[in-house]
C-alpha cells in the first residue's frame, strides 16, 4: 500500500472528484440532448401550425384553392431560417404540402 495515511485520503478524494467530473459530463450530454429534442419538437410544432394556417387561408366558399395554398406555403418557407433546429420546418412543410396537394410525401417524418 502507500506510505502515509494522508496520501491514501488524497487519493480517495482525487478519485471521488474524477468520478464526479465524469457524472457531470454525462449529465451535460443528457441535458444537451433534451434541449435539442425540445427545439426539434418546437420547430415541428411551428411548421404544423404554419401548414394549418396555409390550409385555412386557401379555403374558399366553393372549395380549396391550390394556388393560394402554394403561395402561402412558399411565403412561410421563405421566412424560415436555414439553420438547425428551425430548418426542420422546411421538411415538415414539404411533406405536409405534398400530402395536401395529393403528391407523394417523402415519408422521412413518419414514425
Amino acid at each position: 500500500m502507500t506510505k502515509t495515511p494522508v496520501h491514501d485520503i488524497e487519493t480517495h478524494y482525487i478519485r471521488r472528484i474524477q468520478q464526479q467530473q465524469i457524472e457531470l459530463a454525462l449529465i451535460k450530454v443528457e441535458r444537451d440532448t433534451a434541449v435539442r429534442d425540445r427545439d426539434l419538437a418546437r420547430a415541428h410544432s411551428e411548421a404544423m401550425a404554419k401548414l394549418i394556417d396555409a390550409v385555412l387561408a386557401s379555403l374558399r366558399p366553393y372549395g380549396f384553392s391550390r394556388k393560394r395554398f402554394v403561395f402561402a406555403i412558399r411565403k412561410a418557407a421563405r421566412a424560415i431560417p436555414d439553420r438547425e433546429p428551425d430548418s426542420l420546418q422546411h421538411a415538415v412543410l414539404f411533406d405536409g404540402s405534398n400530402r395536401i396537394l395529393g403528391g407523394r410525401a417523402s415519408g422521412s417524418l413518419r414514425p
